[in-house]
């Protein structure tokens, strides 16, 4: 039987909007009566496409997929701004931070990712794509409504490759090692 990889499609954040997490992160961490796993900032990014537990012969195929697709997109710039919560900040299964700037290049990237899996097979899942960071997960849903109201902005970043990782998950929480990185066109090259 052949093995299986738990994998996933993601674009990278900057060390320093890392940074700007961590703190916020080291706030939110006092607030009191919810019991939500926060995310160690050096494992947050904004995940294109989960694959799951997927085998080799499927990851080679993506490569291809994936490197053609990255080639049709331009390098733009990200900035992260605003939490959220998933499916809803009174009863949360996912805090989350969202993007404003280069939002819809982050969306169409993704759509052109999604359709370059679909033409190898790769089933989707059926929930329109919202491009968010997922800084904090809850066992049982809970109310996030005030954690939601704090004020965050990252720094400007610039976006220049899509990343395919392999995610272990182990007792001291997931590891994350890149298998494949595919750039993105340079602009000059695309006017």
């Amino acid at each position: 039987m052949e093995e299986l990889t738990r994998s996933f499609i993601a674009i990278e954040v900057s060390e320093g909007a890392r940074a700007q997490i961590g703190e916020l992160l080291k706030d939110l961490r006092q607030e009191p009566g919810i019991a939500v796993r926060w995310v160690e900032p050096r494992l947050v990014h904004l995940t294109l496409v989960f694959l799951g537990e997927v085998t080799q012969g499927f990851l080679e195929s993506a490569r291809l997929r994936l490197a053609d697709a990255a080639k049709r997109h331009p390098r733009f710039a990200l900035q992260l701004k605003g939490l959220g919560a998933f499916p809803h900040p009174r009863r949360a299964r996912v805090v989350w931070v969202g993007t404003e700037e280069g939002r819809e290049e982050a969306c169409l990237l993704q759509a052109d990712v999604a359709a370059s899996l679909r033409s190898i097979g790769f089933q989707l899942e059926k929930r329109p794509f919202s491009p968010h960071l997922t800084i904090g997960r809850l066992r049982v849903p809970g109310d996030v409504s005030r954690v939601v109201t704090a004020h965050f902005e990252s720094e400007r970043f610039g976006i220049a490759r899509v990343v395919l990782f392999r995610s272990v998950l182990g007792p001291k929480g997931p590891s994350y090692t890149s298998l494949a990185e595919f750039p993105l066109a340079d602009q000059q090259a695309t006017a």
